[in-house]
């Protein structure tokens, strides 16, 4: 049984909900400016959809080909094999903002990664949870597992690591604001 798969909002709106394949950064990144929500700032989208992909991208669910304003984008099999569910949480409601004066618009981005780099912890909180399951149901697997279960808990290591130092950041930038 596959286990369900979460997803920022916007990108799942538009690779699943506007059925995109085959695109370039800038159409997608035009596809997101169209939304409902999504303020109007083409700077602050581009840099938005370029994270997005290089993470789908490292999860080997969007492969790429060509170079430059020429390179394309495409949903792999992985992907679209998988059962995906859109992340609904608050740091997903994101409005792509103009720069704004106030400290928590224009650090808002440290928050969207924060909740981001929550979600990708959850997923693979759950893989590791998934090895140690295999390992004991199959203890003859447990040379194959053991590596990746490795890189699983590393991975969740620097995604905490990462998590950390956006909330201390957070806390500080609202400390600091607060004195103000």
């Amino acid at each position: 049984m596959n286990r369900s798969q979460k997803m920022n909002a916007l990108m799942y709106q538009l690779l699943f909900e506007k059925k995109m394949d085959n695109f370039s950064v800038v159409e997608i990144r035009d596809a997101l400016l169209s939304l409902k929500g999504v303020e109007q700032d083409p700077q602050e989208g581009r840099k938005f959809i370029y994270r997005q992909i290089l993470l789908l991208e490292k999860k080997g669910w969007l492969s790429s080909e060509g170079e430059g304003k020429k390179k394309k984008y495409f949903q792999t099999k992985l992907l679209k094999s998988l059962d995906i569910i859109s992340r609904e949480c608050s740091s997903s409601k994101i409005l792509i903002s103009q720069s704004s004066t106030s400290v928590r618009d224009r650090y808002s981005v440290l928050m969207i990664e924060r909740g981001e780099y929550q979600g990708e912890l959850e997923i693979i909180l759950g893989e590791i949870e998934e090895y140690q399951s295999l390992i004991q149901r199959f203890p003859e697997l447990s040379s194959q597992i053991k590596p990746l279960l490795k890189l699983a808990r590393e991975r969740s290591a620097l995604l905490l690591g990462k998590i950390n130092v956006l909330t201390n950041v957070l806390m500080s930038l609202s400390e600091r604001s607060g004195r103000c």
